[in-house]
């Protein structure tokens, strides 16, 4: 997104990937009978310089593969310019033995962009995903509501297809004990309101009063007799296509990664899309912060 009057920065999202990886591979259950290649986990990220998706082989069940190569030439291909990129294999074993292959390439995809990634085996046998990276929209503050114990801040996103979860970081200082310092803190909150206002136009709501009593609870702190004050808020928001839609209404792994509950790969299973975090750093005045329960110098 473009930088308004706020600090604006960015992170690559890996939950997705994270999730499968750590829970799929005894969890998900035989397809037995199909014909169908790979399944494929992931998404494209136009804010990541390396793109990521967990690739699993389907012979007669989604098997729990050895630490060696996987016969599959992956690439994706730019379907507005026809540039091809073929990506490359990497073998993770995790924690429980398991092992992973995860394909990755590292080039930015483009905000706004079909693309296609296709896994072929040597005897020809393929799967393949179209997809389009969500546009590179913009944010601002459209609302600040500030009286005693109640301070809402409104953002509006537009040219945002969807938003599929956020996060508030709170950057605050609290003093040492013995009064001779304070330190700096970030204390994540996820207690925002998310809200589609029209076609690609989304609200976002933070309540910093109410959080504050999450940050009080979370740095052990004691309302009315421990000071903290407020730096700055950051509003993380994951930022993703319109094909992510789930038909079961929630974003549960355990439950999306069974075979064809959610999936929009041909000749195969899983999920593949468009999605990035976007970074939306603000400070709120004085009396603002002292409404919401911080302190102020």
């Amino acid at each position: 997104m473009k930088k308004h009057i706020y600090a604006l920065t960015t992170a690559f999202w890996f939950v997705l990937l994270v999730a499968v990886a750590s829970g799929c591979d005894e969890q998900v259950d035989p397809v037995l009978g199909t014909d169908q290649a790979f399944t494929f986990y992931g998404f494209f990220n136009p804010q990541g310089d390396t793109q990521s998706v967990r690739i699993y082989p389907i012979e007669g069940t989604l098997e729990r593969t050895v630490a060696e190569p996987l016969d599959a030439t992956v690439t994706s291909t730019n379907k507005e310019t026809g540039e091809v990129i073929e990506w490359r294999d990497s073998i993770i074993t995790f924690r429980d033995g398991n092992v992973g292959h995860v394909f990755y390439s590292k080039f930015r995809a483009d905000h706004d962009t079909r693309y296609t990634l296709e896994a072929v085996t040597r005897n020809g046998r393929n799967s393949y995903v179209d997809i389009r990276t969500p546009p590179d929209g913009e944010v601002e503050i459209t609302n600040l509501f500030s009286a005693r114990s109640s301070v809402i801040v409104e953002m509006t996103y537009t040219r945002t297809p969807k938003i599929l979860q956020t996060a508030s970081i709170y950057t605050v200082r609290v003093l040492f004990p013995d009064g001779t310092g304070s330190t700096t803190v970030r204390v994540t909150i996820r207690s925002s309101q998310i809200e589609q206002i029209s076609d690609d136009v989304w609200k976002v709501t933070i309540m910093p009063s109410f959080d504050i009593g999450s940050i009080f609870t979370a740095l052990a702190l004691r309302p009315g007799r421990d000071e903290v004050f407020l730096d700055e808020i950051e509003v993380r928001a994951f930022i993703v296509s319109k094909e992510w839609e789930s038909p079961i209404g929630v974003f549960d792994p355990e439950l999306l990664v069974q075979p064809g509950t959610f999936s929009n790969v041909e000749n195969g299973f899983g999920f593949v899309s468009g999605g990035y975090y976007d970074s939306f750093s603000f400070q709120i005045d004085d009396e603002s912060a002292r409404n919401a329960g911080f302190s102020v110098e």
